[in-house]
């Protein structure tokens, strides 16, 4: 009896759906009834994608950060690169720009000229010398003048089969004949023996007509040196009324801790310390920089 029942209300119900169904689509008479459930389920369905939203949040949060992450790094290694090249660009630039002095330079040498690159330093701290990448395999002979793009820096003392060793004139044992470009004043120029890397004038009169900011060239005696190329700059002049001699200290022109690029004077007569060069010296010589 109670399950007859029960069928009963089904079809019941199930005719009561149809009917409300069939009269909603033709009058639409359910359309505010959806509307205010719609309404107040709202809240429910904000409440039910809450872990969703939640959960899409966080990804958004951990993705966008790894990215950051990442791309911070890539431009990181992309700045370095950057920087790598611009200090390599900057490196070219100066050495370029050095090349192209020691050229210019080089057309005002009497004689002709033969270029090297200094290589090492004497790690000996009572002697001033560099080791260039000429040697006797290249025509170097010792006695060989050796300047720079703005002055005289020493001569060879040493020649190996491919290196030479290059005594400077602030050297204690280099003695330089120098002159005044003002007034052809004449002298001794010798390397400092203190730490300061100068020159001392020997043996000037107190009453030689020398005074700071004179410039000094050699002077050409002995052959050694080309004459007038510059050397140094009058720095010091102590006048002692107890002395015979004046006090003269110079500053050497030539960038002796900067310059990497040197130059070795072959004299037009072709003659070093006296001695006649032999045959095929000028033949064997490279990388001329021609005047």
């Amino acid at each position: 009896m109670k399950g007859a029942s029960l069928e009963y209300r089904l079809v019941a119900y199930i005719i009561l759906a149809v009917l409300v169904m069939s009269a909603d689509r033709r009058f639409d008479y359910l359309d505010r009834v959806r509307f205010t459930v719609a309404y107040l389920s709202t809240p429910v369905y904000w409440v039910a994608d809450i872990p969703t939203r939640v959960s899409l949040w966080m990804d958004d949060v951990f993705v966008s950060q790894r990215d950051l992450i990442e791309e911070n790094a890539r431009l990181r290694q992309e700045l370095l690169f950057a920087q790598r090249e611009l200090q390599l660009l900057a490196g070219l630039a100066s050495e370029n720009s050095r090349l192209r002095e020691l050229q210019t330079a080089s057309q005002a040498v009497q004689g002709r000229v033969v270029t090297a690159e200094i290589i090492n330093v004497s790690n000996d701290p009572g002697s001033r010398r560099v080791l260039i990448n000429r040697g006797a395999h290249n025509g170097v002979m010792e006695g060989q003048a050796v300047l720079d793009a703005h002055g005289l820096m020493g001569q060879v003392v040493e020649v190996l089969p491919f290196t030479s060793w290059v005594l400077l004139i602030t050297d204690s044992r280099h003695g330089t004949p120098v002159q005044v470009n003002r007034n052809g004043e004449r002298a001794i120029a010798r390397g400092s023996r203190g730490d300061v890397p100068e020159l001392e004038l020997e043996y000037v009169p107190d009453t030689a007509d020398i005074v700071e900011g004179d410039l000094l060239v050699s002077s050409g005696l002995g052959q050694r040196f080309p004459k007038d190329y510059p050397v140094a700059e009058v720095t010091r002049v102590v006048h002692d009324p107890g002395q015979a001699f004046a006090t003269v200290r110079a500053r050497p022109l030539a960038q002796m801790d900067r310059t990497r690029y040197v130059m070795l004077v072959i004299p037009d007569d072709e003659i070093i310390r006296g001695q006649v060069l032999p045959d095929g010296y000028l033949d064997s010589i490279v990388d001329e920089v021609a005047p």
